[in-house]
Parts: structure tokens; C-alpha cells; sequence
């Protein structure tokens, strides 16, 4: 088979796996990952959401195109939602009637956890954890977001790293992401070339990655550690909850990571390069 036929088999497998989450009631999604929820094949989804959904077997863009296909043949429709956070594409499967107060529901929700507010709370909670977790593990702290070590500093850009850490004479440059969305591409070239520069081995702690970028930073020396759960801070229980029951997006309020983070970044240092 062609690698153009191979890819438009890939397009449609995915195609179909997105139109039978909106038909059938037992697809994989509704019987994975915990607990259940109301989300269901009659429930409306914004795209970044199902992006998430699906992220298990498909790659985010994989499953936007499969979307965009199933927008542009009717099976979905669709509407775009302006908040002061941000614009939200709401889709729902073409048939389902009365929809404007889910719609309305679900924005409210989408809006309330992407906010500035909650996203800097998770987003400093996360490095917070990720700074116990990896002090536990014997190394020091050397600075944080920081683009100097060893008497050098980056200036092709304004870019810093989130920590830089040391443990037996070797220093760590540290990236924390705990978002939705892989992380930029071109923030993770950038920020392998500053550890490339300062001499420091990559560890980057994020909740999802593409394979492509977990290449690139295992080429460049690293890791690429991913806890999968967007973390939240205790506290934020009412909100998880209300998350996962109309939503189902992968959530977890953490005090301490699981032993398969102390393993692996453990056995990572014992590598060295």
C-alpha cells in the first residue's frame, strides 16, 4: 500500500472512530477512564475538548480534521461561541434537538476552567509539585525561570526554563507544562536549544505529548515525562467533579506524583548521558 493510501485508511479509520462516538452509546471513550459521566452521543463537545477525548488513540490534529470532515457533510453541526475567555466551536451530532441550553451550560463550564485565574493556579501548582517531587530525588535548585547557568545566558530569545536544577554535578533544564494542548513546537525547540547551549540535560514534565517530540527530546539527551491527568490544586474538588461529570476530560487533584515518577526520572538520572 502507498503511503498516500496508507494515510487516507489512517484519515478514515479515525473519521469513523469520531462518527461512532457520536451514535454509539458503548464506544471506548464511555467506558474508559474511571468513573462515569453524563457526556454522552446526544451531549454537545467543544473541539479542543474531543481533541483530548480522543488523544489516547489519535493525535489532536487527526481528530480536528476528522471534525472539520464530519462538519462539512452534515453529520455535525456546529456553533461558535464568543466568551471573554475565549471563542469556543460547539458541535453536536446533526438530529439532537433542543440544544441551546446545553450549549449554554457548556460554554459556562468551558470558560470557568480555561480562565486566566484557574489556568495560572494549575499551571503554578504543577511546577510547585514537580519542584517537590524532583527535590525528593536529590536534586538542588539552582534557579528558577531562569535562562542562566555556569556563567552562561541565553539571548536568542526571551525564552527561560522553569528551573534549573543540578544533582551530581549535572544540571537539568526543567519545562513543566500542565495544559490541554501538546506543547508548542517551536517553544520545545527553543527550549531544547538553550539546555543544548547551557550544557544542561532536558526534563521536560508534561501532561500529553506528540511521538514526534518525544524523539526530539530523547535524541537531544532528555526526557519527556507525561502524567496524562491535567493536575489541579486541592481545593478545586466542586470544580473537578463538575469537569469530569459533563465534560469526562482527565483530571486528578494531586499531592504527590506516583511512584512511576520517582522511578523513571530516577533511572533517567542514573543514565546520565
Amino acid at each position: 500500500m502507498s503511503s498516500e493510501a496508507t494515510a487516507e485508511s489512517e484519515k478514515a479509520a479515525v473519521v469513523a472512530d469520531v462518527r461512532g462516538f457520536f451514535l454509539n452509546p458503548d464506544h471506548w471513550i464511555y467506558r474508559s477512564k474511571g468513573t462515569p459521566s453524563e457526556v454522552s452521543p446526544d451531549s454537545v463537545y467543544h473541539i479542543s475538548q474531543l481533541q483530548v477525548l480522543f488523544e489516547d488513540r489519535h493525535f489532536h490534529l487527526l481528530t480536528y480534521r476528522a471534525i472539520q470532515e464530519l462538519r462539512a457533510n452534515g453529520f455535525l453541526r456546529e456553533e461558535i461561541v464568543k466568551t471573554d475567555v475565549e471563542t469556543f466551536i460547539v458541535v453536536w451530532r446533526s438530529g439532537v434537538r433542543y440544544v441551546r441550553r446545553a450549549i449554554r451550560a457548556h460554554v459556562e463550564l468551558a470558560a470557568e476552567y480555561s480562565s486566566e485565574l484557574i489556568s495560572r493556579a494549575t499551571g503554578g501548582y504543577a511546577e510547585t509539585l514537580a519542584l517537590l517531587g524532583l527535590s525528593r530525588l536529590g536534586l538542588d535548585l539552582l534557579g528558577r525561570s531562569t535562562r542562566s547557568y555556569r556563567g552562561k545566558t541565553w539571548t536568542e530569545s526571551g525564552h527561560d526554563l522553569d528551573f534549573i536544577m543540578e544533582k551530581d554535578g549535572i544540571g537539568y533544564g526543567v519545562e513543566v507544562k500542565n495544559t490541554f494542548d501538546y506543547m508548542p513546537s517551536d517553544e520545545l525547540s527553543i527550549k531544547l536549544a538553550m539546555c543544548r547551549y547551557l550544557g544542561l540535560r532536558p526534563l521536560f514534565i508534561v501532561r500529553i505529548r506528540h511521538a514526534i517530540q518525544w524523539e526530539q527530546v530523547k535524541e537531544a539527551g532528555g526526557l519527556l515525562y507525561v502524567f496524562k491527568s491535567k493536575i489541579f490544586p486541592p481545593g478545586q474538588e466542586p470544580l473537578v467533579e463538575r469537569l469530569w461529570r459533563h465534560m469526562r476530560l482527565p483530571l486528578a487533584i494531586w499531592t504527590d506524583w506516583h511512584p512511576q515518577f520517582y522511578n523513571t526520572i530516577r533511572e533517567f538520572i542514573a543514565r546520565r548521558r
